[in-house]
């Protein structure tokens, strides 16, 4: 038996290779999310995993597939129609044509139509009898993880929604495949969290669930670890995907982000800040910035800290030309101010007597935990008339 088939060089027709009803839930408004497409584009990859198992058997049990086996299946969503819920269409896509250098294109092999089959039969197995084949290989259990982790509890997908006999797949089905060959399984992650610190040297945020149980995540950019790492205890909402177990316990986050809530009271500051991240460029010369979103939010951070845990009184808040933002006091003969430039996850720190010309500089780092005590010793300097040496700054 040769392992490559002969090739068909005429173009594909639009005979659909999925029709799939997603159902319940979100879909009952006739639409699909942007959430949910990544669904599509891991059943496809699922169906390229099971082709290969399903070639390798078929030709003596064979290490590898051809080159490029995978990459000649390609599906695309063809159309999407509403009613009680959504139907999607999925085609094959052309295969490629042949270029100047001789590229002859992908032979079109029939094991990817046998492994949506062999994907319905399975579906169909676990939904009837709530067991998994024995045989079904542990490698393609993992396959299932991606494909449907986007399903509520109360949404299902109807593969071959086009047939007379329709195969239903929803979480209780995912969940049971893939924990027939794993101890865990990826699944949604919604829930409230309180944010608990971490580690600056690894950008790891440490939060607490509602049973005290601890988790770590890691932000996707330094910006978003500052804002989390500088609201110690505070109640967030973490959306995204984690490792559970089969009792439905949380034993990892996965991929989350920080939805912070609406519902906190507005300071002056907030107000002030929000005045300055309007600034236009060009507003101290030609080439200054509009101030920095990082700047702006260390600013937010920093003013909550001092003003509403360390009971400073609030500052006047103005634009630096270098696309950072300023914190000013006039505390007596003090005038005390508070930078963030551009690009620093620093505090630079300047108090200088009026009359006698003293002055203070100190550099903060917001990561620290202790921040705020370090900045209360310098405010406590010039709110009581002490010299710096007298008071070891």
């Amino acid at each position: 038996m040769t392992d490559r088939p002969t090739q068909d060089d005429s173009p594909l027709t639009e005979e659909s290779f999925l029709t799939a009803r997603f159902a319940g839930g979100r879909f009952d408004a006739h639409a699909i999310p942007f959430d949910v497409l990544p669904d599509l584009a891991a059943y496809r990859g699922l169906i390229v995993e099971v082709a290969k198992m399903l070639f390798k058997k078929r030709h003596n049990d064979r290490v590898r597939v051809p080159k490029g086996f995978g990459d000649s299946f390609q599906i695309g969503l063809k159309r999407v129609v509403g009613g009680h819920s959504a139907v999607v269409t999925g085609v094959r896509l052309p295969q490629l044509k042949a270029d100047v250098q001789g590229d002859l294109g992908f032979a079109h092999y029939p094991e990817f139509d046998d492994a949506k089959a062999y994907v319905d039969a399975l579906i169909r197995k676990v939904a009837t009898s709530g067991e998994v084949p024995e045989d079904f290989p542990q490698e393609l259990a993992g396959r299932f993880n991606p494909f449907g982790q986007s399903l509520r509890a109360d949404e299902y997908i109807e593969l071959g929604y086009d047939t007379a006999d329709p195969v239903r797949y929803d979480t209780f089905i995912r969940k049971r495949i893939v924990l027939s060959r794993e101890q865990t399984y990826e699944n949604a992650v919604d829930g409230l969290f309180v944010l608990d610190g971490g580690v600056s040297s690894t950008g790891t945020i440490h939060v607490k669930d509602a049973n005290g149980s601890a988790f770590d995540f890691r932000p996707l950019s330094e910006f978003e670890f500052d804002k989390a790492y500088s609201r110690h205890t505070q109640q967030v909402r973490l959306v995204g995907t984690g490792l559970y177990d089969g009792a439905e316990r949380l034993r990892r986050l996965l991929d989350v982000s920080v939805v912070y809530s609406e519902d906190e009271q507005r300071q002056a500051f907030d107000d002030r800040l929000d005045e300055v991240a309007q600034t236009e460029p060009g507003w101290y010369d030609p080439d200054t910035p509009s101030p920095s979103k990082e700047a702006i939010e260390c600013m937010r951070a920093f003013s909550k800290k001092i003003v509403l845990e360390a009971d400073i009184p609030t500052p006047s808040i103005y634009p630096l030309p270098d696309g950072g933002v300023a914190a000013e006091w006039t505390v007596g003969v003090w005038e005390l101010s508070a930078n963030i430039y551009l690009h620093t996850s620093s505090i630079e720190l300047h108090a200088v007597n009026t009359s006698t010309l003293e002055d203070i500089s100190k550099e903060l780092n917001i990561r620290s935990s202790d921040y705020a005590d370090q900045f209360r010793m310098v405010w406590d300097v010039v709110s009581s008339g002490t010299g710096s040496n007298d008071a070891g700054i």
